[in-house]
């Protein structure tokens, strides 16, 4: 049994309760709203900046990390929407063991990468294929590539592009040091 009570002071605390609760569902729902205006707005000036055929909805970001040269990583981080989507976050352990090269290791995680998205538009239909693919979240294909680094760090992954035959792919470097952006078959920055 539920009593509400009709009048009182604990009527009145419920009347303040329930106030309070209306007020800030109010300011929650306003500030939602402007944050996935404000994130809506940031992906159309990006699509805008790089000239991207439509907003990007799933941007994919990739940077190289090692110990003073050995134990190599790469992480991939994932934006969907404009928000970081944890879940979809990886690490690669680099195989690649000829020293610190960027480029090559660079390329060894896009190529690990891309090759799910490659099966599926190769249209492989073997059960073992369909099977990997239900249980592989690496099949959602991104609508951006942002890779951590400059033009050589971006021409080596426009060779992966170009190897798999995925060059309609959208990719951008970002230069950290004066957070330019460059684009292919673009000499100057943005």
């Amino acid at each position: 049994r539920v009593l509400e009570p009709q009048r009182g002071a604990r009527a009145d605390y419920l009347r303040l309760v329930h106030k309070n609760a209306e007020q800030n569902l109010k300011a929650f729902l306003v500030n939602q709203e402007l944050q996935e205006t404000a994130q809506a707005r940031a992906l159309t000036e990006l699509a805008d900046a790089l000239e991207l055929p439509e907003v990007p909805h799933r941007i994919e970001c990739y940077d190289i990390s090692n110990v003073a040269g050995s134990n190599p990583v790469s992480s991939m981080v994932v934006f969907v929407e404009g928000r970081a989507k944890k879940s979809d976050y990886r690490k690669f352990k680099i195989q690649y063991d000829r020293g610190p090269n960027d480029f090559a290791m660079m390329q060894e995680t896009l190529r690990r990468r891309l090759r799910y998205l490659r099966r599926e538009t190769d249209k492989v239909d073997t059960p073992m294929e369909r099977e990997l693919a239900k249980k592989e979240r690496f099949n959602k294909k991104p609508d951006l590539l942002l890779i951590d680094g400059g033009k050589g760090q971006l021409g080596a992954v426009v060779e992966v592009l170009e190897e798999l035959d995925m060059t309609g792919l959208p990719v951008a470097g970002l230069a950290k040091e004066h957070e330019w952006l460059y684009l292919p078959n673009q000499p100057d920055p943005i």
